[in-house]
């Protein structure tokens, strides 16, 4: 079972303690899912509600609703199992881009190490010799091949300089 990171709880919201998770992934209508398993550090619980409100998911687990029960998850980080996010056959994560391989016009250019965000999209930051960073946009991505471990980029030999 393959665990990714969601986000964390950044405090509880009304007396029925409803968790107040400040979400990090890039697709949360598919975590915050009535029924969904999710891990707070390493205990399992279930969702029974979950609504957006002011940049935050208000989350309801196993039917808790008493604030005394939920705070003490204050602080917890917030994991799914893969598997219950129901990806197609092809689709990725952001998760899945970290340490692959990055080749364009058929050479090894380095491998991601950390992907950013400028708000409109996402920035692969490549390591080899040196960093450079790479819009995660199809102008200079060609495929993310999940069975390789490689992205296959289009004329990046400029961004590397």
């Amino acid at each position: 079972m393959q665990r990714v990171y969601i986000g964390y709880v950044q405090g509880t919201h009304g007396l029925r303690g409803d968790l107040k998770i400040k979400c990090r992934f890039e697709n949360p209508d598919k975590v915050f899912v009535k029924n969904n398993t999710i891990y707070l550090n390493e205990e399992e619980h279930t969702i029974t509600a979950s609504k957006y409100y002011k940049g935050f998911y208000l989350v309801t687990i196993d039917n808790l609703k008493d604030i005394n029960l939920t705070e003490k998850y204050i602080g917890h980080d917030v994991f799914i199992d893969r598997d219950e996010l129901n990806l197609k056959s092809g689709e990725y994560i952001l998760d899945d881009l970290y340490g692959m391989e990055v080749y364009s016009n058929g050479k090894k250019c380095g491998n991601v190490v950390e992907i950013l965000n400028n708000g409109v999209y996402d920035i692969l930051v490549i390591e080899s010799n040196k960093k450079f960073m790479v819009p995660l946009v199809d102008e200079f991505i060609e495929r993310v091949d999940l069975e390789t471990n490689r992205i296959i980029a289009k004329d990046i030999e400029e961004l590397m300089k």
